[in-house]
């Protein structure tokens, strides 16, 4: 309900792009349950469009990515809303899969200077943690 099979995703093809070395740090949510006010549980975490069709736009510029989470857990995706008719979006969740199943711990990084940017993808998740 309230989801689709496919994206809206285009590959963009631009004419300059981005050729420096230092990736785009993703900061994710490795929460799936919140509790909700009448104690059932939302089965939650980042929303796969959210994440994944803007990292297909910063994959398109030319960049490349590192994934956290708080806990260094595995990141977890709202998969009620996953888009399993659009195969942009399944492979580049393929390429990055063993990122997101072990991501950094954010307390860990030390040096934001090595990354070009910090993308936090949205989804119910991210109210958790």
């Amino acid at each position: 309900m309230a989801t689709s099979s496919k994206s809206k995703y285009a590959k963009q093809e631009l004419k300059a792009k981005y050729t420096g070395t230092k990736p785009i740090l993703v900061v994710c949510t490795d929460e799936g349950k919140m509790t909700m006010a009448n104690e059932k549980v939302f089965n939650t975490g980042n929303h796969p469009v959210e994440m994944l069709v803007p990292m297909l736009h910063f994959r398109d510029a030319g960049f490349t990515f590192d994934i956290a989470t708080a806990t260094g857990g595995s990141v977890v995706l709202e998969m009620w809303a996953y888009p399993g008719k659009d195969l942009n979006v399944i492979s580049l969740h393929d390429e990055v899969r063993e990122m997101m199943n072990h991501p950094k711990k954010i307390e860990d990084i030390h040096d934001l200077d090595a990354y070009s940017a910090i993308f936090i993808p949205g989804g119910h998740g991210c109210m958790i943690n």
